[in-house]
């Protein structure tokens, strides 16, 4: 285990946490942890968790090819190949070609005009079954909905970014880079930037451990997904003695 000390000049801060203590009974050091699951999914993926503080849970869905050795995916709208932009051959020079054209449009919306690429096991694909065209996806936990309503792409797109508290606002990513390459669901269920605080402010699920169920409709089968439990876990000081809370 490694710890970062706070070192002073004076005995301030060792007052100040020996007066906790004593007050309290122990030195509260709230932590983040993370629980995995894995899932072949087939329209039901069933996990349980059992945390004192469930703040988020996050799901990746996996491209079917993602355990395969192959070279890495394209992102979408980005350049994939090369591309005349003059077709007169007296103007046959270096100032006439591009490396490549963006797919979504030659002067590069989004900054797109350039090649990006993405590793195949760490390409995020939205599972939509052959002949469908929207996929629907919810959360159950000890039957309760959420939300109460089944989410569309879009929607699914929306809550992620909501349940985030930072994140890059001047990397936008599309709906149609979204579904090719970033499916990627977060559920949050603490409150809004209570992380900056360490506030432990998520689902106690402690007394009953939470059965959750993943729901989704038009979703191919045996897709990969991968669903990560992020909680708040409390380690308690107390004199000589320590004592980790999930």
């Amino acid at each position: 285990m490694q710890v970062e000390v706070l070192g002073m000049a004076s005995s301030v801060l060792d007052e100040v946490v020996a007066q906790r203590v004593s007050q309290v009974g122990y030195l509260s050091i709230p932590f983040k942890n993370y629980f995995s699951f894995s899932s072949s999914h087939s329209s039901t993926s069933r996990f349980n968790v059992n945390s004192a503080s469930w703040d988020r849970l996050w799901v990746a869905w996996r491209d079917a090819n993602g355990g395969s050795v192959s070279a890495p995916v394209p992102v979408s709208g980005y350049k994939l190949a090369g591309a005349f932009v003059s077709l007169a051959a007296a103007n046959d020079n270096a100032t006439n070609y591009d490396v490549g054209v963006p797919q979504y449009d030659k002067g590069g919306s989004l900054d797109t005009n350039r090649e990006k690429y993405v590793a195949r096991a760490f390409n995020f694909v939205e599972p939509l079954l052959s002949g469908q065209t929207v996929s629907n996806y919810q959360l159950q936990i000890n039957s309760a909905n959420y939300p109460a309503y089944k989410l569309t792409v879009p929607e699914a797109y929306a809550l992620t970014m909501n349940s985030i508290d930072v994140y890059d606002k001047t990397r936008v990513v599309s709906l149609d880079q979204y579904r090719d390459n970033y499916f990627v669901h977060c559920y949050r269920f603490c409150l809004p930037e209570s992380d900056y605080s360490r506030l432990s402010s998520g689902l106690d699920t402690r007394a009953t451990s939470a059965q959750c169920a993943l729901v989704t409709e038009n979703v191919t089968t045996s897709t990969p997904c991968f669903i990560f439990a992020e909680v708040t876990s409390e380690l308690r000081v107390a004199n000589r003695a320590i004592e980790v809370i999930v």
